[in-house]
């Protein structure tokens, strides 16, 4: 049976993924900071959950290590902070949004580079988003490490081929949050060329094209509903 690692798969996008992977037959392992009631309800043999501070690099490389003599077939980044930083510019928040979205996923790409080499159809798909390229002004940290999650994509298709295939899926608003009100939402799907709202199923439906087209690395895919092109 396939073998997943997906990062942040204890909530939303990352939950979404874990369950359909599972019903698919995969085995799955979860890295997150802490489980959630969605997640203990999936219990089963194939799927184990790792909690560790995301922060600590040593807690990291120790995990890596265990499982760098097994193959390993998907490679999921889908741990994010989503952040308004407020024009602030903070130093704090910079770092924090810098682990996540770049220095995290550098680190497990390097170290599972050889137990994904192992497998027959090794990929690593790294989640960005649609302001990777047309930022948002109040987001502007999370933005640009965003950006740079997508060039880290690129960088490792070209380091890991053809061994392992890269790529990026760049979501765009597919699922509301709870705290997001009616005129917010009515703003969002008035800026998409497809208004309305998707949810996951979309992303998962672009996993399975990526798994499948083996002639495909290095290129990032929007999943957006025409957002990218529609706002300003």
């Amino acid at each position: 049976m396939p073998h997943a690692l997906i990062t942040g798969g204890s909530r939303r996008l990352g939950l979404y993924l874990t369950e359909h992977l599972l019903a698919e037959g995969w085995h799955i392992t979860v890295l997150s900071r802490s489980s959630s009631p969605e997640l203990d309800r999936l219990s089963s043999d194939r799927l184990k959950l790792v909690t560790l501070d995301y922060y600590q690099l040593d807690e990291v490389k120790a995990f890596c290590q265990q499982c760098a003599d097994q193959p390993l077939d998907l490679l999921i980044h889908n741990a994010s902070l989503f952040v308004n930083d407020g024009n602030t510019g903070s130093s704090e928040l910079f770092s924090q949004l810098f682990h996540v979205h770049m220095q995290l996923p550098a680190l497990l790409n390097t170290e599972l580079a050889a137990a994904l080499a192992r497998s027959d159809n090794g990929n690593i798909i790294h989640m960005t988003d649609i302001y990777a390229e047309n930022p948002n002004a109040d987001y502007a940290l999370y933005c640009a490490t965003k950006a740079g999650l997508e060039n880290l994509s690129k960088s490792f298709a070209k380091r890991l081929a053809p061994a392992v295939r890269v790529n990026s899926i760049q979501p765009g608003a597919l699922k509301f949050l709870p705290d997001h009100s009616a005129a917010s939402k009515v703003q969002v799907l008035k800026d998409s060329l497809l208004p309305h709202e998707a949810g996951f199923e979309p992303i998962f439906q672009t996993v399975q094209y990526l798994l499948a087209n083996t002639f495909v690395t290095g290129t990032a895919i929007k999943v957006d509903g025409g957002r990218s092109i529609s706002r300003n």
